[in-house]
């Protein structure tokens, strides 16, 4: 279900984007649509080239969340809309307790990342696009 939702988002996306290939470089002689996150520290963190995946990212929301697992974090508004493959995640690690009334979803998963010690990154489809983020513990 994750997955179709994934899908349906990214294509969703890329019908209000512009037709430009994303990984060659823009003006700048930077990669065209690529999100580094160098604000707030997140240099390097989930930076993706695909155009859909990285405006989903960098959207902001006001979260308040309260006693969460680290099976639990991931079925929640606003991180729930796309799929995550989970291995080796902690068991009875301290709770996530947060409260933001303008974050996005990569510093929100930053955060979750530095609480419970993970590392994240994307995992590919044949085709080369992301589909879904690898937590790993």
């Amino acid at each position: 279900m994750k997955a179709w939702l994934l899908t349906s988002l990214f294509a969703l996306a890329l019908t209000g984007t512009s037709c430009s290939d994303p990984r060659k470089p823009d003006a700048a002689g930077g990669a065209g649509g690529a999100t580094t996150g160098d604000a707030n520290g997140l240099a390097g963190f989930l930076v993706t080239n695909y155009a859909p995946l990285a405006k989903w990212l960098d959207e902001r929301f006001e979260v308040d969340y309260k006693h969460m697992t680290p099976q639990l974090i991931f079925d929640q508004v606003p991180l729930n809309d796309i799929y995550y493959e989970t291995s080796n995640l902690p068991v009875k690690a301290a709770a996530f307790n947060f409260a933001s009334k303008d974050i996005s979803r990569r510093e929100l998963l930053k955060r979750i990342a530095s609480h419970w010690n993970l590392s994240m990154s994307f995992a590919t489809d044949a085709g080369g696009k992301p589909s879904a983020v690898k937590v790993e513990g």
